[in-house]
């Protein structure tokens, strides 16, 4: 079997994995640490506090330092209310691609690496090297946050990473940082018919949107000369992947009619 065809057979076993971000993903970690002890690899398990998913750490060579490290995800993004024309944990190929969820972004790269996994255990390897794959990337990367501290504390340091994210086959060797967070309104319950005895969260949350839009709108004018981003600019969004395009917002409107007026006089 040559590398093509033993990296779609790889593949197609991942894909089998239903590894959405929300549920469990040992059974796949299982399976990759079996393959890579199997060839030789040192192998390190980092799981969560919970116990139910867990990080991969594995090394071919000698060392912690200076060595390469190929890096990716093991979850996936949902499926649920999308209209897949087949099984998305079944990969099927089609005109020459291959389908399935996952694919891509990213267990495509993650079986690329363990083909050449075989390769690299048979070299006499100088400078080590490393795969780490982690979970919870697509809801704030937070199996590499604990990964990291681990490879920190141990102190293996990489001399570089080659994360295989979908990237058109180009190499991307920079990208933005990125800050997330959460905030909560809390007013004081009351009447749409007396607004003046509560407190509506909702219109201290819209000041606090539009603010947001102002600052946006303000940064764009703060772009670096020659910046190589797309924007250039640093950009701040109310939900950090993606744009809602329908939303709604209820408004209630208390008036006088002509009626009222006269009652009232």
């Amino acid at each position: 079997m040559n590398h093509l065809d033993h990296t779609q057979h790889i593949l197609r076993q991942l894909i089998a994995y239903p590894t959405i971000s929300a549920d469990s993903n040992l059974q796949i970690i299982e399976y990759l640490a079996d393959y890579l002890d199997h060839v030789g690899a040192d192998v390190l398990l980092n799981h969560a506090r919970d116990g139910t998913k867990a990080n991969l750490f594995a090394t071919l060579g000698q060392g912690h330092e200076n060595g390469v490290l190929l890096s990716g995800h093991t979850d996936v993004v949902p499926v649920a209310d999308q209209d897949w024309s087949h099984d998305p944990f079944d990969m099927v190929e089609r005109d020459g691609r291959l389908y399935g969820r996952g694919t891509c972004d990213m267990k495509g790269f993650i079986a690329a690496c363990l083909t050449k996994a075989q390769d690299y255990a048979k070299l006499p390897l100088k400078t080590p090297v490393h795969f780490a794959f982690t979970y919870d990337e697509e809801t704030g990367c937070i199996g590499a946050q604990g990964l990291a501290k681990l490879l920190q504390d141990q102190g293996i340091t990489p001399r570089l990473a080659i994360i295989g994210e979908p990237t058109r086959m180009k190499a991307i060797e920079g990208h933005k940082g990125c800050c997330e967070y959460t905030t909560h309104f809390h007013g004081k319950a009351g009447h749409g018919s007396m607004p003046d005895i509560g407190v509506n969260a909702i219109e201290y949350a819209m000041r606090y949107g539009t603010k947001l839009m102002d600052i946006a709108q303000d940064l764009q004018g703060r772009a670096p000369e020659n910046g190589r981003f797309a924007p250039p600019w640093t950009t701040l969004a109310h939900k950090p992947d993606e744009f809602i395009d329908l939303s709604q917002l209820d408004a209630c409107l208390s008036f006088l009619t002509k009626l009222e007026s006269k009652l009232a006089a």
